[in-house]
C-alpha cells in the first residue's frame, strides 16, 4: 500500500474548525497563470493604438480649426481693406490737397435735432433745416450739396431753378419721362463731365408717404431730379434749404395717377403737364479736390478752374455783361439783363420768325452795338409746345440776335417778365414763375440771346472773374 492511500485521521481535534488552506497549484494551474501573464502585453498594445487613434483626431481638428481662422482673418481682413479703400480713397496728395468730402465733414460740427446744418446718417451725411454754408461752385454755377456719401462723393443740386417744364404727356416712372430724356441729352452736354460720376435713384412708385420703397434703382445716368424722401430728409424745424416758401420744383418720383412736387416744405401731387421748376441734381466723384471757400454764399466751396470758358461763365463785350448757357461749335450767350426798353412780340403774328421783336432786335438793337461784328448767325428754337417738349425743337430759326425758349438754360431766376421765343395756345410764354401765357400785342421786356465765334473764344481773356476780349 502506498502512502498516498492512507487517510490520517485528526483525532485529537475533532472539535477544532477547518482552516481555510490555500491549496498548492497544481502544474496545470500555473502553466494557465503563466499564459494569462503572457497575454497582458496584448491588451495594453490596443489600448495604445486607441491612444493613437485619438492623438490624431486631435490633430485633424486642430488643422481644420487653424485653416477656418486663417478664411475667416482672410476674408474680413479683405473686406476691412476693401471698404477702407472705398471709405478712404487715395489721391495725390504731394501737393498738399485734401479731398473736399473730408475737408466738409473734418471741419463740421454735427447738428442735433433742434439744430440747422450737417447730420451724419448711417455713414452719410445730409444738411437739413435752413442751411448758409453748403454753397459750391461747379461749372461756373451755384449749387447746393445735398448729400455727403460714405464713399466721399457728393450729390449736389441746382442753387436755381433753370427752366419752367411739363412733366410729361403721361403719368410714368422719371426715366420715362421727357425731363429725364431732356436731362441726359441737352443739359448734360452743359457740363464738364471730368469730375462726375453716374448717379443713383429709386423708381419705385409712390402712393402712399408713410410707405416708400426702393426695391429698383436706376445706376447708369448722369442727371437725375431730387427725390422725394431726400426731400423730406431736408426739412428740419419747419424748414428747408432748398425751397423758399412759395415754390413749387418737380421731383423725381410718380404716383398714381399724378407726379410728386414741392409745396412749400410740404410734398404735393399734379398733373404732369403742369409747367414746374428743373433743378437737376449730379453726383461729383469722391476724388473731387477741395481747391477754396467755405461753404457760403459769398465764397462756395470751389472744385474747378473757373478760368475756363463754360456754361455760367461771365463775358463782358462792350459794357455789356452775357453768361455763356451754350459751349459747342460756338457759343451761345444770354444778356445777364433784360433791355430797358420794353416792346410787344408782334401787333399779330404768333411766331418769333418774322416778327415785330425779331425785326427789332436783328437791326435797330444790333446796330447799336460795338461788338457787332463779332456776333454771327446761329439756329434757335421757335416750336410751339403742344403735348410734348420735343415740339419746342419742331421749328427755328436761323438769325444772329434771338430770345431763349424754354429749353434754353435760364439764368438767375430773379430776372423775369421777359418773353421767350416758346408758344403755347395762342400765346407767347412770357418767363415768369408760374409761367404766363401773353399776349403778343402786350409790351414785356426782352433778354436778348446772341452767338460768338470760336475765332472770338479765342480772343477772350479771364481776369476778375469775366472774361473780355483781349487785343
Amino acid at each position: 500500500m502506498k502512502d498516498d492511500d492512507i487517510e490520517i485521521l485528526d483525532i485529537f481535534n475533532k472539535d477544532k474548525k477547518e482552516e481555510n488552506i490555500t491549496p498548492i497549484p497544481t502544474r496545470v494551474a500555473r502553466l494557465e497563470e503563466m499564459e494569462a501573464k503572457k497575454e497582458e502585453p496584448i491588451v495594453k498594445k490596443k489600448k495604445v493604438k486607441k491612444k493613437a487613434k485619438a492623438t490624431s483626431f486631435q490633430k485633424i481638428f486642430c488643422l481644420v480649426s487653424a485653416l477656418f481662422i486663417l478664411g475667416c482673418i482672410g476674408y474680413y481682413g479683405y473686406r476691412f481693406v476693401k471698404y477702407y479703400r472705398i471709405y478712404n480713397p487715395k489721391i495725390d496728395s504731394s501737393d498738399g490737397s485734401v479731398l473736399l468730402a473730408k475737408d466738409i465733414v473734418g471741419k463740421s460740427e454735427f447738428a442735433t435735432d433742434n439744430e440747422d446744418g450737417l447730420f451724419s446718417s448711417g455713414g452719410n451725411y445730409i444738411y437739413k433745416g435752413d442751411v448758409k454754408n453748403n454753397y459750391l461752385k461747379y461749372n461756373n454755377m451755384l449749387w447746393r450739396i445735398v448729400r455727403i456719401n460714405a464713399d466721399n462723393s457728393l450729390d449736389i443740386i441746382l442753387d436755381d431753378y433753370m427752366t419752367l417744364l411739363p412733366w410729361n404727356s403721361k403719368v410714368d416712372s422719371f426715366t420715362e419721362s421727357e425731363i429725364y430724356d431732356y436731362l441726359n441729352t441737352t443739359f448734360i452736354d452743359l457740363l464738364d463731365k471730368d469730375l462726375l460720376n453716374p448717379t443713383s435713384f429709386c423708381t419705385d412708385k409712390i402712393s402712399d408717404l408713410t410707405s416708400i420703397t426702393c426695391e429698383n434703382q436706376n445706376s447708369d445716368s448722369y442727371v437725375k431730379l431730387l427725390d422725394v424722401a431726400n426731400f423730406l430728409n431736408s426739412v428740419n424745424n419747419s424748414k428747408s434749404y432748398l425751397v423758399n416758401e412759395d415754390e413749387i420744383m418737380w421731383l423725381a418720383d410718380y404716383g398714381d395717377e399724378k407726379i410728386w412736387h414741392t409745396n412749400g416744405i410740404n410734398v404735393s401731387q399734379s398733373e404732369v403737364n403742369s409747367f414746374y421748376e428743373i433743378r437737376p441734381m449730379v453726383r461729383l466723384k469722391s476724388t473731387t479736390v477741395y481747391k477754396e471757400g467755405d461753404g457760403s454764399k459769398e465764397k462756395p466751396f470751389i472744385v474747378d478752374d473757373e478760368n475756363k470758358l463754360k456754361v455760367g461763365s461771365k463775358v463782358m463785350l462792350g459794357e455789356d455783361t452775357w453768361i455763356v448757357y451754350e459751349n459747342k461749335d460756338s457759343v451761345k450767350l444770354m444778356r445777364e439783363n433784360v433791355l430797358e426798353k420794353q416792346s410787344e412780340f408782334d401787333s399779330e403774328k404768333l411766331t418769333f420768325d418774322g416778327s415785330s421783336l425779331m425785326t427789332y432786335l436783328n437791326d435797330t438793337y444790333l446796330n447799336s452795338l460795338s461788338y457787332k461784328d463779332l456776333v454771327v448767325e446761329n439756329t434757335y428754337y421757335i416750336g410751339e409746345y403742344k403735348t410734348n417738349i420735343k415740339d419746342i425743337k419742331s421749328n427755328t430759326v436761323k438769325t444772329k440776335v434771338a430770345i431763349p425758349s424754354l429749353l434754353d438754360y435760364h439764368m438767375n431766376s430773379s430776372i423775369n417778365g421777359y418773353f421767350t421765343s416758346t408758344i403755347k395756345e395762342e400765346r407767347v410764354l412770357v418767363y415768369e414763375n408760374p409761367l404766363r401765357p401773353g399776349k403778343v400785342t402786350t409790351y414785356r421786356s426782352i433778354r436778348p440771346c446772341i452767338t460768338i465765334s470760336k475765332d472770338t473764344v479765342n480772343k477772350l481773356q479771364y481776369a476778375d472773374g469775366v472774361f473780355k476780349v483781349g487785343e
